[in-house]
């Protein structure tokens, strides 16, 4: 076990990587983040190899407790760390079920690089960020917006800037979104991007499925006309409901 301050990393298993790529995928608006690295997760089924926990993981309204699961058991708020090395390219994919408080982002994302790069990684996603140097040319041949200004706030952001720090190739994706939780058409917009950024050859009909199920029910339930945008939101148009870098 490693730690640095009020956060530690319970190693659960050995695994040798060969310059794996950090994915991380954690709460944050319409769960864009979340939905694509657990979709990742369950159709790679990689090896569950380490958690962290830190008391700077607190609940979306800023308590610290325990999440109880529908069998009853319970556990602190923490992050899974899960690594895929049936075939390269390797990956390290971080989830979590909550973010860490403004006073703990950098101690937090500091222990996650120190890890990840004793595994031998070099590179950094995370969903929300910015791409950097070559990586930024080549999400742009691909498709990606590459934003102009403004910040990327939370863990998303901070590991990026801290990974650049350290020399790693970093970028951040974010998918469009009004906030739905959770945003299934986002998460396969970020999805789709990553797989051939990355070149993780991944199945997305199971997800399409899903997309297709959930906005027959949102249009069931909305009130406006289609195409109609409600006070205060933009109108997209159809070329800016897929995805982008910020």
């Amino acid at each position: 076990m490693s730690s640095f301050g009020d956060t530690k990393i319970n190693e659960l298993s050995k695994v040798s990587l060969k310059e794996p790529v950090l994915i991380q995928g954690l709460p944050g608006l319409g769960y864009v983040g979340k939905v694509a690295v657990d979709f990742f997760i369950e159709k790679l089924r990689p090896r569950k190899i380490a958690e962290l926990y830190s008391s700077y993981l607190l609940f979306p309204d800023g308590n610290l407790g325990i999440n109880i699961s529908e069998d009853g058991t319970y556990s602190l708020p923490r992050y899974e760390f899960y690594a895929f090395g049936e075939r390269e390219p390797h990956a390290i994919f971080l989830t979590g079920d909550a973010q860490p408080s403004v006073t703990g982002q950098y101690e937090v994302a500091s222990m996650v690089l120190d890890f990840v790069q004793g595994l031998g990684a070099k590179s950094v996603f995370t969903m929300g960020g910015y791409g950097e140097s070559s990586l930024g040319e080549k999400l742009r041949k691909m498709g990606a917006k590459m934003a102009r200004g403004g910040a990327i706030t939370g863990a998303a952001g901070v590991i990026l800037g801290i990974g650049r720090q350290r020399g790693l190739q970093c970028a951040g994706l974010l998918g469009a979104t009004a906030g739905v939780y959770p945003d299934l058409e986002a998460a396969r917009a970020v999805i789709q991007m990553l797989t051939g950024l990355v070149g993780i050859p991944l199945e997305l009909k199971d997800l399409d499925r899903e997309v297709e199920d959930l906005r027959k029910k949102m249009e069931k339930l909305r009130p406006s006309e289609p195409g109609e945008a409600k006070e205060g939101e933009e109108k997209l148009s159809d070329e800016d409901k897929g995805r982008y870098i910020t």
